[in-house]
């Protein structure tokens, strides 16, 4: 059953999908419509789910889950990674890369494969207080409070140059 994305809870479970460009207005507009559709009919074992979606900067497709109603199953799980891997072939786009590492320079959401990130950081592009896009959150407070942070305080710190 789909919810506003303000009205779950900050335990709600989050998934962060990102493309690797931004989203053309057209294509947030697809991806909105398929996920309200399959939002409001997502269930696990016949119980509805109660979830939302949010998407920001035009590159981040959000999905949150309220689990105090139902827990999501991995056949829940594996549906919504279904519909989003349809999403990439239907849009031509990709959501499920896991090495592209996306963060603010200037005020502007860039991307990159994680070894030139990691090449970046080496080189001294980049250094520890770089904003980076910790898409390894697991809930909407987490997503709220942990998501854009400095490369030292992400995961993405273990591409740190060591002295």
């Amino acid at each position: 059953m789909y919810l506003e994305f303000d009205a779950l809870p900050d335990d709600s479970r989050v998934w962060v999908f990102q493309s690797k460009s931004p989203l053309p207005f057209e294509q947030v507009e697809r991806i909105s419509a398929h996920l309200m559709g399959f939002l409001d009919r997502w269930e696990a074992h016949g119980s509805p789910l109660q979830a939302s979606f949010t998407i920001k900067y035009n590159r981040f497709v959000i999905v949150a889950l309220d689990e105090a109603s139902y827990q999501a199953t991995g056949c829940s799980i594996d549906k919504l990674t279904h519909l989003f891997q349809a999403l990439e072939q239907e849009l031509a786009l990709s959501l499920l890369d896991r090495m592209e590492i996306t963060y603010k320079e200037d005020g502007l959401v860039q991307s990159m494969p994680m070894a030139a990130f990691r090449e970046a950081l080496e080189d001294g592009d980049f250094d520890a207080d770089t904003i980076v896009f910790n898409n390894l959150v697991e809930t909407k407070g987490q997503l709220e409070k942990k998501w854009e942070v400095p490369v030292k305080e992400s995961w993405h710190k273990q591409m740190l140059p060591v002295a």
